[in-house]
């Protein structure tokens, strides 16, 4: 099956299950195909994939999902849908708009940190090569930008930016580099000894434990247990070394949370010390 004949039978699905309704102007506005095609596609699905999986509604004009409809294109798990939305919205200016929730729906509209994408080309071809990248960059420390070579291994996302995880030469050490405060032209150079498999920060890993904050009380302790589906009051993220300190900032998480108001963090982390001991 063609790639893009498996989306569109993807789409399908989505809009059936979680919509409840499939008409062909779906396939159409996402996909910038005809409604003859979008019919031929429903149905080769209904003939094809599923005789029961979807049926005719005269009344809505559309297809409807059955009561015995069984998923073959997604998970019909509520993040596969909550995740569809939020990449909808953000690239909503790249791809054509799928009204899924008919405007029931929105995401913050976080600030943009615009990224040179040729910056993000000469990252990927250093790192697949494992060479070495001349690069100008701003930091809070040097705010003028400054010639550094750099040998990038994997490029990163976190809720509020994208950063390049790479050997500094400089520093002698693997670091974080943020892509928007690339500067100039990137220049490719020779090869570099320091690679991925170097970086132990980056393959060592550890399990963060966390519960809900103690000074809660009883009732919203068991609010926040219910919220992650905690096990015996806990429950346990595996994270990579070289990057803690985003995953507790993408849960609102301090270490030192008896210095911040009651309320403030809902989590705190059981084995902080250990934690520590990892972030230096």
């Amino acid at each position: 099956m063609k790639w893009d004949q498996h989306q569109r039978f993807r789409l399908i699905e989505l809009i059936a299950y979680w919509e409840g309704r499939l008409t062909t102007k779906h396939l159409c506005e996402s996909f910038g195909i005809g409604r003859q095609q979008a019919s031929r596609d429903i149905n080769f699905y209904i003939q094809h994939i599923s005789k029961t999986n979807l049926i005719y509604d005269s009344s809505l004009k559309g297809y409807v999902p059955s009561e015995c409809f069984s998923a073959k294109f997604i998970t019909g798990h509520a993040q596969e849908f909550l995740n569809l939305l939020a990449s909808q919205e953000a690239n909503a200016n790249i791809f054509a708009p799928m009204e899924f929730t008919g405007g029931a729906a929105c995401s913050l509209p976080i600030p943009v940190r615009e990224v040179n994408a040729e910056h993000v080309r000469k990252i990927l071809l250093a790192a697949k090569g494992e060479l070495r990248l001349e690069i100008a960059y701003r930091s809070m420390s040097q705010p003028v930008a400054e010639k550094r070579v750099i040998t990038p291994h994997s490029i990163v996302c976190t809720p509020l930016r994208w950063h390049v995880r790479a050997y500094c030469e400089k520093n002698q050490q693997y670091r974080d580099f943020i892509l928007s405060r690339f500067e100039g032209t990137l220049t490719l150079l020779d090869g570099s000894p320091y690679n991925k498999q170097q970086d132990t920060q980056w393959q060592r890993s550890v399990d963060i434990v966390f519960a809900p904050d103690p000074r809660l009380s009883d009732k919203q302790k068991a609010i926040i247990q219910y919220e992650y589906d905690m096990q015996q009051g806990t429950f346990i993220v595996p994270c990579r070394v070289a990057l803690l300190r985003y995953t507790l900032y993408a849960l609102n998480v301090y270490l030192d949370y008896e210095d911040t108001l009651v309320g403030r963090q809902q989590l705190i982390v059981v084995n902080r010390d250990e934690i520590l001991r990892h972030m230096g």
